[in-house]
């Protein structure tokens, strides 16, 4: 994911355009008023996906839990379930 920058006149006057874009393309734009004074823009459902990712690995035993789930899928220990008695 990479961002583009532009200045906070540039947003300022593009700031529909470049709405679209962050909405549209998925792109995130860093705004910028002076060197170390800025904002970032993301699509509000990205921003929600990292906050929750952020959530489930700040808790150590559930990051382990989750990491071991990711190495154990890539190493080819999977198994399929039949989903629909935990649905009823």
């Amino acid at each position: 994911m990479s961002t583009q920058q532009v200045t906070f006149q540039e947003c300022n006057t593009q700031f529909a355009q470049i709405f679209e874009r962050v909405l549209k393309n998925h792109e995130v734009i860093s705004v910028y008023k002076e060197p170390e004074q800025g904002i970032v823009m993301l699509d509000a459902k990205e921003y929600s996906s990292l906050v929750e990712t952020l959530y489930l690995l700040s808790n150590p035993v559930n990051r382990d839990r989750l990491y071991q789930g990711i190495l154990q899928h890539q190493q080819g220990q999977v198994r399929e379930i039949d989903v629909k008695a935990y649905l009823d």
